[in-house]
């Protein structure tokens, strides 16, 4: 008999999997995917799950390590990057009470908003594409297929639990 205690454990270390597996992905496939522009953010993406499960200074702290990590491998701004992941990871993390976070819908808005917001935040800061108009499009494309591979790892996640 399973009791409440092993069925949280089970969930956390699920998704602990499932997060570092994106995470994972995120740097391995990062050169092959830096060349489309629908490409999902993996890593963003993995941030916007954690930050669904951690406490709102954990996620930031997560975000800001996870950004200078990224813009370091990138050779890009450092302290920019680090800093808008630690931002939205915080917003994110704060802004869970707003939504129901077991309803796959709002999931899915969640991860939408939250991809978008960030690439539209680098662009207006500097560090996206050059020209606004041309990177909030596609980071409407990219928010779209981050929300599409988000919302599969976190279904089969909680299906495996299942």
């Amino acid at each position: 008999m399973t009791g409440v205690g092993d069925l949280q454990r089970a969930d956390r270390l699920m998704s602990t999997l499932a997060i570092s597996a994106l995470l994972l992905l995120h740097f391995l496939l990062r050169p092959r995917l830096m060349d489309f522009s629908f490409a999902p953010d993996l890593l963003v993406g993995g941030l916007l799950l954690a930050a669904l499960r951690l406490r709102a200074g954990h996620a930031a702290a997560l975000g800001f390590t996870l950004g200078v990590l990224d813009a370091a491998m990138a050779l890009e701004n450092l302290g920019i990057y680090g800093l808008v992941l630690l931002t939205i990871a915080f917003i994110a993390a704060r802004s869970r009470d707003l939504l129901f976070a077991d309803a796959r819908f709002f999931v899915a808005i969640y991860l939408f908003l939250g991809t978008w917001l960030t690439d539209a935040t680098l662009a207006f800061v500097g560090t996206g594409d050059p020209g606004i108009p041309a990177a909030i499009g596609s980071a409407l494309l990219t928010a779209a297929s981050t929300t599409a591979v988000c919302v599969v790892v976190d279904s089969l996640t909680a299906s495996a639990l299942r």
